[in-house]
């Protein structure tokens, strides 16, 4: 919270965040530290919703704040108001590129790899088309121009990271023709039943079907990312009250809509 003070009769503003940065940067402290990193937190929030708009859902919105966190950390260890930028201009970017560093860990397969299994599949099917009928491997990696173990190699690495359906894994049939208990089919009574989080986006699509691109935002961010109201506003760019007005007015439509499906319902 911001205060005034005076000094020789004049009011001045004293931020304490400034009053922070200040003992941080003379002592390095990770109490200082912290302390800084809370205050900022909301920036690691509303980078984290904007991408979690438009990576797979497998990816967690909890797991881009984890990784934001750590750009968090390092853009306070690492900033020198002296260069006169402004601290969240420079957050941002140590936030995206911690976020970019971790999805790429994810990634087991290398540039490398990913041109050579492109320009594999290429060759595959003009092969395929030329002589009608499925080239070998060493036709593939002579027309690759590439040895036999340069290919062999490269083809094993292509291969890591692919999905393996469960049931390339199902153990062998015993002499009456039934298999055995499936040993990878193991429960995690820790988790939620996933059947909850299916039911609950479907009821999250019906609900918004109707609404446009802004008002569904609106409703992800507020009850699904539980995000604020002022949140939200940075996302999509628009003043607190203006989100607060937009989250009204579809309240009240939906209210008016589902009423006159009940009531059409009993109706029949």
């Amino acid at each position: 919270m911001t205060r005034m003070v005076k000094t020789n009769g004049k009011t001045r503003t004293a931020d304490p965040i400034k009053k922070t940065w200040g003992k941080y940067l003379r002592n390095r402290t990770v109490e200082d530290r912290n302390e800084l990193v809370v205050h900022y937190s909301p920036l690691v929030h509303t980078h984290a919703a904007r991408l979690s708009r438009k990576l797979p859902a497998q990816i967690s919105y909890d797991e881009i704040c984890s990784a934001a966190f750590d750009g968090l950390i390092e853009a306070v260890e690492a900033f020198d108001p002296a260069r006169k930028a402004k601290f969240e201009t420079f957050c941002q970017q140590r936030i995206s590129g911690a976020v970019m560093d971790w999805l790429r860990s994810l990634d087991p397969q290398s540039r490398t790899v990913r041109t050579f299994e492109r320009r594999r599949q290429y060759i595959k099917e003009t092969l395929d088309a030329e002589n009608e009928q499925p080239p070998t491997q060493a036709e593939i990696a002579r027309r690759m121009g590439v040895t036999q173990t340069r290919y062999n190699s490269l083809c094993r690495l292509s291969q890591l990271g692919k999905e393996v359906h469960f049931s390339a894994m199902e153990p062998p049939t015993d002499r009456s023709g039934r298999t055995s208990t499936r040993t990878w089919d193991i429960g995690d009574h820790r988790k939620g039943d996933p059947t909850n989080t299916i039911s609950r986006e479907m009821l999250a699509d019906h609900i918004t079907k109707c609404l446009v691109r802004e008002e569904r935002l609106v409703l992800e961010l507020y009850y699904f990312e539980e995000l604020t109201m002022a949140e939200i506003g940075t996302v999509l760019k628009l003043s607190e009250s203006r989100v607060s007005q937009i989250h009204k007015d579809i309240l009240g439509r939906l209210r008016k809509r589902f009423n006159t499906e009940l009531t059409q319902e009993l109706c029949t």
